[in-house]
């Protein structure tokens, strides 16, 4: 297998482990998908920089509502030490002290980052996808 081949599998697969730890909201396997300087930038939310942030972005929200996305890759492009994916997803949202549930269309870019010899999520970027989508 090429090594584009294998990169793109693995990037795959860590897009996988990113949604399974989203679904299970677990803050503890979701911020070691990123690298130690990992940057999200999401919705209406301020930019959490480095694993201290990121950790504490997702233990609020973890706190306050469960999300189940599903992704969908639109396209994945590899360099030697970084690759980026475009994609789009649905992402079932429920308020948990209320238990009311929405779903809502968004668009994502992920850049990922070989770090020791491994993809990680280096940049994360999410918004809402226009309702002409």
């Amino acid at each position: 297998m090429s090594q584009i081949l294998t990169d793109k599998n693995q990037i795959e697969q860590l897009i996988e482990k990113y949604i399974y730890a989203l679904n299970h909201s677990k803050t503890d396997m979701v911020v070691p998908l990123f690298t130690q300087d990992g940057v999200l930038m999401g919705v209406d939310a301020p930019t959490m920089e480095g694993a201290e942030q990121l950790k504490a972005f997702f233990d609020h929200g973890f706190s306050i509502i469960r999300i189940e996305p599903k992704i969908y890759i639109d396209e994945i492009v590899i360099t030697e030490d970084y690759a980026f994916a475009r994609s789009h997803s649905q992402v079932q949202v429920t308020v948990l002290q209320t238990n009311v549930s929405h779903s809502e269309p968004n668009r994502e870019l992920f850049i990922f980052k070989k770090d020791g010899g491994e993809w990680k999520i280096a940049r994360y970027m999410f918004n809402k996808a226009p309702s002409s989508q």
